[in-house]
């Protein structure tokens, strides 16, 4: 089976701003991003796609994916009809920097959480 949910783990080295297609541009801190989508077939095809930096940009989440490091991903079993309870536990643990993002077929506050950078100065 090569379906289900899944959480794709970003790191942008530096602060950068970056267009998000019609919805302009945001303001992305350093850090690492947690990025909840789904899909019903093909989910490691998603994943590669998300890892790839070049690809047309088409989805909020490719305008990021296009300029972050992928570190990886965690994948769940489950149906779509569960990605935005899932989302919605991300939003009780971490930063939501665009309201919205990857959220423009539910009703989710967003679907892209952020976790600050730890590092010792």
């Amino acid at each position: 089976m090569d379906n289900g949910l899944y959480i794709a783990i970003f790191y942008l080295l530096r602060p950068v701003k970056i267009r998000v297609g019609k919805r302009g541009k945001f303001h992305f801190k350093e850090g690492t991003y947690f990025y909840v989508g789904s899909a019903q077939r093909n989910l490691s095809a998603r994943l590669k796609r998300h890892s790839n930096k070049k690809k047309p940009l088409k989805w909020h989440i490719d305008y990021l994916s296009a300029r972050a490091r992928m570190l990886g991903a965690i994948t769940i079993p489950g149906s779509r009809k569960n990605e935005c309870k899932l989302a919605k536990e991300l939003g009780k643990m971490f930063e939501l920097p665009i309201p919205g993002f990857g959220a423009s077929d539910c009703q989710c506050k967003g679907h892209l959480f952020y976790a600050p950078e730890d590092r010792p100065k």
